[in-house]
């Protein structure tokens, strides 16, 4: 069932006038209502102003965006970083442009349709993209380019990467979307981008959202200085407007805000672990706040018992129903202890 609202969702929400707790969405570090975030927001618009509708590589330009990207850059261990005004658009730069330098791109299972385009071959299982990777890799000298989401709710992503690790990785691009991972997973919230250059693969770039976790409307490209700077030359930059500079200004400023939510995002993650009787009925990435279930009566009960939480089809009305426990760290101690009583009375023992 749908529900409008007339507000950004928090830890609660209301339907038909009364309250509901909301354990959905995105909001990882709760920082889309937080006041302090929204003081700092709202004093970068007055000093970058709303919207900066010319080219990045006009002959004036705001320098607020190289320095965000720098701090990005350092933040997650890339030699650079390129924003963009969305993580969709940042994908398509990255795909468009591997594509007209002829590389054959495959999507691992579970890609995201941001990731999935016309050029890009997409694969049901590891098997079969094994067996087309390597068939690829003997017909010519150009990489072949591996398309994935860093967190895959269905696969052995993170935090071990255990599928990729069966792959010719010394061979392969890789690009992942690290969007559910960035601001939550790795190091100080560094996302994945770590994990996966420890993988050693011919190449890395990492894509992603800054918009869920981080609550910055922005897109963000990882990589070399080389790869950054030629997509930085390319008319599809080039023809797009940049992000707001008010955001780009605000992630200048929120990096303790950052720190200190995911702390409390952790602490509300390890608190419903531990209450929570059967974890094992989940599926679950250790370390990531989501919890996913294929259960409609209990779907249903939830809601009755007015906790709402991420429950639709996706990406499109004939995709699979998604029903997806998101823990975040606008939640309080209560609202932790009240999901997960109220899972343990419903649930079967482990």
């Amino acid at each position: 069932m749908a529900y409008p609202i007339d507000h950004i969702p928090d830890r609660q929400i209301y339907i038909d006038g009364k309250p509901h707790l909301y354990f959905g969405g995105t909001a990882y570090l709760g920082v889309q209502n937080h006041p302090e975030f929204i003081k700092i927001f709202t004093k970068n618009i007055k000093a970058h102003g709303l919207q900066y509708g010319a080219s990045r590589r006009s002959n004036v330009f705001l320098p607020v965006y190289g320095k965000a990207e720098q701090f990005l850059a350092n933040w997650v261990g890339s030699e650079a970083c390129l924003t963009l005004s969305s993580g969709y658009l940042a994908a398509q730069l990255v795909i468009q442009n591997l594509l007209e330098e002829g590389h054959a791109l495959f999507a691992a299972p579970n890609a995201h349709i941001a990731l999935q385009l016309p050029g890009v071959t997409a694969t049901s299982n590891y098997t079969e993209l094994k067996m087309l990777l390597e068939a690829e890799i003997g017909k010519t000298n150009i990489a072949p380019v591996l398309l994935f989401d860093t967190i895959d709710f269905a696969s052995q992503h993170f935090p071990n990467f255990t599928d990729l690790q069966s792959l010719p990785l010394d061979k392969l691009i890789l690009v992942g979307d690290d969007s559910h991972g960035i601001g939550v997973v790795g190091e100080e919230g560094s996302g994945c981008f770590d994990y996966l250059q420890k993988l050693r693969p011919a190449e890395l770039m990492v894509c992603c959202s800054l918009g869920k976790g981080m609550g910055i409307q922005a897109g963000a490209i990882f990589g070399t200085v080389s790869m950054i700077q030629k997509l930085r030359n390319t008319s599809f930059y080039g023809g797009a407007s940049p992000a707001l500079p008010a955001f780009m200004g605000t992630l200048l400023e929120t990096k303790a805000m950052y720190d200190q939510q995911r702390a409390k995002l952790m602490h509300n993650y390890s608190l419903f672990l531990e209450l929570l009787k059967n974890p094992s009925f989940f599926s679950h990435l250790k370390g990531h706040p989501t919890f996913e279930f294929m259960d409609a009566a209990l779907a249903k009960s939830l809601e009755n018992s007015g906790i709402i939480f991420t429950n639709f089809t996706y990406p499109d009305e004939n995709g699979p129903l998604v029903s997806r426990l998101v823990i975040s760290a606008y939640h309080s101690q209560e609202d932790i202890t009240r999901l997960a009583n109220t899972l343990n009375q419903m649930l079967p023992l482990a």
